[in-house]
């Protein structure tokens, strides 16, 4: 992979901005919070991301296959860079006010459904077809590495510099992913499938057609939703969890956040190294088993070193399913409809992270933190057993060819 050079270049450019985005999330999320002391803020800023970003995905999937999608990540990742650069008015006015962070979340969630298919769909064009896996586990492996690094990393910079100074350098990291990026050299491409004269309702119906078409691509993104739906959960209970259940501090928070991206990292080492894959309903969907068996064994747990491990278990099953879940997709779908199709199949999941975030900050109160994990963990592992059990699931041991 090292000698692709236009992927090496995508590849940095996507290591530095996961970096500089773990960054600005926990300096965001600081500013809020010393600002309003206030948990409930903290999940609308979550909201005020995600919300607008179903809406944009909804539109702009067909013109993603019509646009360059090297250009489209570079625009991205400047106007991140630019936005970031908003909180520095609370310097200049000195006003206690959370808008301009609400306004970096908000372009955020806007850009997102820009970025994530144009770089899904830029990688078959980049690597052969046998590599998709292995270039996946890098971008995978290595942005997961990003989150283990950001958050202690962030946090002692933000307690030398203060956030609004830390979301400065998150600009610096952007526009230096930008100029990576655009160093990408593009291969030729053969436009005769691309349609540019149609119109924007007749490409998203292509879309969702061929989308339809497909079973496996259909139950892939449904078994990612339940997935996105308990991350939606555990991204409020997380922090409760850790210090009231747990009694943690925050140096204990931090490495609890970053045991599920350590695993992950090493998890995708292993399955870049996977040649051929034969029994892939068993591998992936017995990481999705394992992944719910953790949110149950949490719910049981008193020792917070037992809970960054169990994390990081969390962390290595997790590639087994996602990775081989992005290849599918970039192997199956032609390329001229990656872009609308990958746009549905985003769609589908993160509609499931809002609903997550609602049910987690709404019940946490009322339910409590243990039970909601046992719920949550419940019932991905009963979707995952029925996928393992139920003979109609087989086609996921299919070729991606017969597929």
């Amino acid at each position: 992979m090292l000698k692709n050079m236009p992927f090496v270049a995508v590849w940095t450019g996507e290591t530095v901005s996961t970096l500089g985005g773990s960054f600005s999330t926990l300096a965001s999320s600081w500013l809020v919070y010393q600002i309003t002391d206030s948990v409930t803020a903290m999940g609308d800023m979550l909201l005020i991301y995600f919300l607008p970003s179903l809406l944009m995905q909804l539109i702009i999937g067909p013109y993603l296959d019509r646009w360059n999608r090297r250009n489209v990540m570079v625009f991205s990742q400047w106007t991140r860079g630019i936005v970031a650069l908003a909180p520095l008015l609370l310097l200049v006015h000195e006003q206690p006010v959370v808008w301009p962070l609400y306004l970096v979340s908000l372009a955020n969630g806007l850009i997102q459904p820009l970025y994530v298919p144009s770089s899904m769909a830029l990688i078959p064009m980049l690597v052969q077809k046998e590599q998709i896996t292995s270039a996946n586990a890098w971008l995978d492996g290595s942005s997961r590495l990003m989150m283990v690094l950001g958050p202690p990393v962030g946090g002692l910079v933000v307690a030398a510099i203060g956030g609004e100074y830390t979301l400065m350098l998150v600009a610096l990291f952007y526009g230096l992913s930008g100029l990576l990026l655009l160093s990408c050299r593009m291969p030729t491409v053969d436009t005769a499938d691309y349609s540019p004269k149609q119109s924007w309702g007749s490409q998203f119906w292509e879309g969702i057609a061929f989308f339809r078409q497909q079973a496996i691509l259909i139950w892939l993104g449904i078994f990612l939703s339940f997935v996105q739906f308990a991350l939606g959960v555990t991204s409020v209970l997380n922090l409760p969890f850790v210090a009231d259940e747990l009694l943690g501090t925050s140096y204990q928070y931090g490495l609890f956040i970053a045991g599920f991206p350590l695993g992950y990292f090493f998890g995708s080492l292993l399955v870049g190294r996977q040649k051929q894959l034969k029994k892939r309903r068993l591998v992936m969907l017995g990481s999705l088993l394992v992944g719910g068996s953790t949110f149950v064994a949490l719910s049981f747990t008193d020792n917070i070193w037992l809970a960054v491990t169990i994390e990081v278990i969390a962390g290595m099953a997790a590639p087994f399913f996602h990775v081989h879940s992005n290849s599918l997709f970039q192997q199956i779908v032609p390329n001229h409809l990656l872009g609308r199709v990958l746009s549905v199949r985003l769609l589908i999941i993160r509609t499931a992270m809002p609903l997550g975030i609602v049910l987690g900050s709404r019940l946490g109160d009322i339910w409590g933190i243990r039970p909601l994990f046992v719920l949550i963990g419940g019932i991905i592992c009963l979707v995952s057993l029925l996928g393992l059990t139920l003979p109609y699931f087989r086609f996921l041991d299919r070729s991606s060819s017969d597929s």
